[in-house]
């Protein structure tokens, strides 16, 4: 009799030990990781093999994370997981967390270092840069809004069909680098001569070009600009004809010089329209 009541205490005992735990089990919150294994194995309706798998995943990835120097992006992507993800249709949809996933993909696997890195030109993949670099490692100079017929075959940039800005087309418009670029000294044929123009485009910055009036008085001054080409061209068809007798007579505007007050009065008086036209420019 005395084994007996034993025997059933013993057994009482077992079972409230039994109970205790399992309530105190089922207080015990869940880890984020396990939060997101459960809602998409809910959805998914996962076996415990691969519920289990999940939650290995989740934990190696959280410990990949803390190694990187990742936490902060770990933990808004899981956070979006648990938050903003959503079951649809039997299947967990994360692709609200595509960003997230991204900004965690990108911190634990950082582009290489680009060795042309701020040298003018985007050497990052196309259709933004030349292809040089890894995406994400040239972002000074990727920074240029990219052109919307990037890549199409046509430079679309001023020196082309002139529909976007200048480095907004670089695989069109592309010009080799100069290996010394950005090195503080200008290597194009302006400055040393070692590189093609256009190629060192930080330490060789681009000259300003003259409109028409501006050339007359001082071709020798720069470069005319292509868009006041036609404008000078009129103005001296006009005056190297009707005032040939003192604009053509050596080192004046018709031999590309800087022009004389006598022939720029002339052209004024015999060329009134395209001289008006060239001041306008």
């Amino acid at each position: 009799m005395t084994h007996e009541r034993m025997a059933r205490g013993l057994t009482l005992l077992f079972l409230a030990a039994a109970t205790l735990f399992a309530a105190c089990s089922a207080d015990e919150p869940e880890t984020p990781e396990e939060k997101y294994c459960s809602q998409r194995c809910d959805c998914n309706k996962c076996t415990e093999d691969e519920r289990a798998s999940c939650l290995d995943d989740k934990i190696n990835q959280k410990d990949e994370a803390g190694d990187a120097d990742c936490k902060d992006e770990y933990s808004t992507y899981l956070t979006c997981l648990t938050g903003d993800a959503a079951c649809s249709d039997g299947d967990y949809d994360e692709s609200v967390c595509f960003a997230e996933e991204s900004d965690l993909d990108s911190c634990l696997n950082p582009a290489p270092a680009c060795n042309l890195v701020n040298n003018g030109v985007c050497n990052e993949p196309a259709p933004k840069g030349d292809g040089l670099c890894a995406v994400g490692s040239d972002t000074k100079d990727c920074a240029i809004p990219t052109c919307p017929s990037a890549g199409d075959g046509y430079c679309d940039e001023p020196e082309g069909t002139g529909l976007c800005a200048e480095g907004s087309d670089p695989i069109d418009c592309g010009v080799p680098t100069c290996p010394s670029a950005g090195d503080g000294y200008c290597d194009e044929p302006e400055g040393t001569g070692l590189c093609v123009e256009g190629s060192d485009p930080l330490d060789c910055p681009a000259e300003t070009c003259l409109t028409c009036y501006d050339y007359v008085l001082d071709p020798l001054a720069g470069s005319l600009c292509d868009t006041s080409t036609t404008t000078y061209i009129d103005f001296l068809d006009c005056a190297c004809v009707s005032c040939a007798d003192v604009c053509a007579t050596g080192a004046d505007l018709c031999d590309a010089d800087p022009v004389s007050s006598t022939c720029l009065s002339c052209a004024q008086e015999l060329c009134l329209s395209t001289f008006n036209t060239c001041i306008s420019d």
